[in-house]
């Protein structure tokens, strides 16, 4: 059994510290206790962003605070996987850079910050623009559309657009407006953001996200997730509570059925239609719009008067 911990140790801690207090170092290597960073040891192991942004902050000098990919994460928002496993920690004048592994270092001349957990935290509509150097221009789409989400939002439109206006004329606020006019705030899922946007490079026509439909009653059918409303063509993408979620799976079987009555074309997707099969079920969604009436140079109009 290893030794006891003493009592003013805190659950994550320097192993500076740790010796002052009278630790041994063979205490400190015993594999009860986790070291995410070099010179920090904690008494659980970090299995999330959050885990591993508590294990640094007693590393964290002051001048430092989390920014980018990490401050997305903490906010509620969405990060790639390949983010996820290091931290950014951002330095203000005159501290330098934040070196080590597990660490994107990086350094700003200023930042607006909030405490999350008691640590500093740079504010959301500035970590997506700061996100901007790590995101791919999809992947940027993705991050604000998940902090637009449709239930419980992390933020406003109106948020996102002053952070970019902030940065105007500065490096890559291009790409940032790019992803403005494709972001979509009711969204629900990062699945849907990127079946919104592939039905888009396919040339497909504008969906409403999340939209209302009804029926000619008026009466509630479903909330549809790509919704183009003058073909009555509903592009749907199904996560794996559809399947799992036998509640879920009768709801569906029922909505389904009203939506067919009601004279809508419901083409279905899920996690399995990657490459040829997802493309096969966009050329699907292309047959039906074209059967229904959509012509492609309408669009093409339509997209140019917006662009005016």
């Amino acid at each position: 059994m290893p030794s006891v911990l003493p009592p003013g140790l805190p659950d994550r801690f320097l192993v500076a510290h740790a010796l002052d207090a009278g630790v041994t170092r063979r205490r400190l290597r015993h594999p009860s206790l986790a070291a995410p960073f070099y010179g920090v040891r904690s008494r659980e192991e970090a299995h999330d962003v959050r885990a591993l942004a508590l294990g640094y902050l007693p590393k964290l000098r002051a001048g430092e605070h989390f920014s980018h990919a990490t401050a997305l994460v903490l906010a509620g928002g969405w990060a790639p996987d390949r983010l996820r496993s290091a931290l950014d920690v951002t330095a203000l004048p005159p501290i330098i850079r934040a070196r080590g592994a597990g660490v994107r270092g990086h350094r700003s001349q200023a930042a607006r910050l909030r405490l999350m957990d008691g640590m500093p935290v740079v504010e959301p509509a500035v970590a997506w623009c700061q996100a901007a150097s790590l995101l791919s221009d999809r992947e940027l789409v993705v991050a604000a559309d998940a902090l637009l989400r449709r239930h419980h939002p992390v933020l406003t439109v109106d948020a996102l657009e002053a952070a970019v206006a902030e940065r105007d004329g500065s490096r890559g606020v291009r790409r940032l407006r790019r992803a403005l006019e494709l972001t979509e705030p009711q969204t629900d899922s990062v699945a849907e953001t990127l079946l919104r946007l592939d039905a888009r490079e396919a040339g497909l026509p504008p969906f409403e996200v999340n939209a209302e439909i009804r029926d000619a009653h008026g009466r509630f059918l479903a909330y549809g997730d790509l919704v183009h409303a003058p073909t009555k063509v509903l592009l749907e993408y199904d996560g794996q509570q559809h399947r799992l979620d036998d509640r879920q799976f009768a709801r569906d079987v029922d909505r389904l059925d009203d939506l067919a009555a009601a004279g809508w074309r419901v083409i279905r997707v899920n996690r399995w239609h990657r490459g040829a099969a997802r493309r096969w079920a966009l050329e699907r969604t292309r047959a039906a719009l074209l059967e229904r009436g959509w012509r492609p140079e309408a669009s093409q109009m339509v997209a140019a008067r917006r662009r005016k």
